[in-house]
């Protein structure tokens, strides 16, 4: 059977010169260490072995594709095959912006043997393609080195050191709880009475508003690691979510009487007013203001309301005084942390 038609990339690396060989990335690789950088000039262009390029009709039919989402399994089942294949599909057709792009997967593919045979001077060399800060590119080239003596798991964020990194990087782990948190709200609500499920629909776009707001108005968005701590924020806030929706399901909500609730709401009131003065003063070093307070909670409100209308048909037996003391102290608490920073 005649060999199936390879990839452009693939020929050109097959037949460039050698002096364009000894080619790194510009930018921050120029502060890297000499010693790291000889590697990168050693190991040259990536050249992957012809075997494992997709051909012509392949390359076609993965336009696209997300080599990050089949590397990880987001949502779909995990495919190292496919991720390979989408992976030079996506550096063919150019489309290898993102930091969890193709030669990003196809680093993290070679490293680990995922697929592939496992090369840590190929998955080095696409080490060497990626920008980084200059402490990020130094240490995962050492790293995939050490690999050669010592064989390990191996991720683009082992290394990480930037704040946008970071960012990325939570951004990543972040997906990755979501997917197995949505599995889990899923199966809870198809337990609770069919009669309240058109409520949860309409009460979990509440919380995410909620959450957008909570997230972009009252986490400090000054630092290169503001993207990191927002998602880790919003992922604290859903995974609260999902444990008291479970105890609701479970019948094991805190109990709470109307005097609770009373009392509840009175610390909420005095929390409010205590982060708007906060928020308003000379001594708020942070990016939160009064009007972003403000937007929270008017979004908190409605998210709680329709909390109610949703605990009402889904546990009947619940005293709606208890609902609304614990999500009044998960609010006063968010309040309590901003006027404390």
């Amino acid at each position: 059977m005649p060999r199936p038609k390879i990839i452009l990339l693939a020929l050109a690396i097959a037949t460039m010169p050698a002096a364009a060989l000894t080619q790194i990335s510009s930018g921050n690789w120029d502060a890297v260490d000499a010693k790291v950088r000889a590697v990168c000039h050693r190991l040259g262009q990536p050249k992957p072995p012809i075997a494992d390029l997709p051909s012509a009709a392949q390359i076609k039919a993965l336009k696209g594709c997300d080599a990050e989402k089949t590397y990880y399994g987001e949502g779909i089942k995990v495919d190292y095959l496919k991720a390979r294949q989408c992976a030079f599909a996506q550096i063919q057709n150019k489309d290898d912006a993102s930091t969890f792009g193709g030669e990003t997967i196809l680093m993290q593919l070679y490293a680990n043997g995922f697929g592939v045979k496992r090369d840590p001077d190929l998955a080095t060399a696409y080490a060497c393609q990626i920008d980084g800060s200059p402490m990020e590119n130094e240490s995962r080239v050492q790293h995939l080195q050490s690999l050669k003596s010592k064989p390990g798991p191996f991720d683009y964020c082992d290394d990480i050191g930037s704040g946008l990194a970071q960012g990325e990087c939570q951004a990543r782990r972040s997906n990755q709880k979501a997917a197995g948190r949505d599995s889990r709200l899923a199966a809870l609500i198809a337990g609770f009475p069919a009669a309240s499920r058109p409520l949860y629909t309409a009460m979990k776009q509440r919380f995410d508003a909620f959450v957008d707001a909570h997230g972009g108005g009252e986490v400090d968005l000054t630092g290169t690691a503001r993207a990191a701590l927002v998602i880790e924020e919003q992922d604290r806030v859903q995974n609260q979510f999902l444990k008291d929706l479970d105890r609701l399901k479970s019948g094991q909500w805190p109990a709470a009487s109307a005097n609770d609730a009373a009392m509840a709401d009175a610390q909420l009131n005095t929390s409010y007013r205590k982060a708007m003065v906060w928020a308003g003063s000379k001594n708020n070093f942070t990016t939160t203001r009064p009007d972003d307070i403000r937007k929270t909670q008017r979004a908190w409100l409605t998210y709680r309301d329709a909390y109610l209308r949703f605990a009402t048909l889904a546990a009947p037996g619940l005293a709606r005084e208890a609902v609304l003391t614990r999500l009044t102290r998960l609010r006063t608490a968010q309040l309590d942390d901003l006027s404390a920073t």
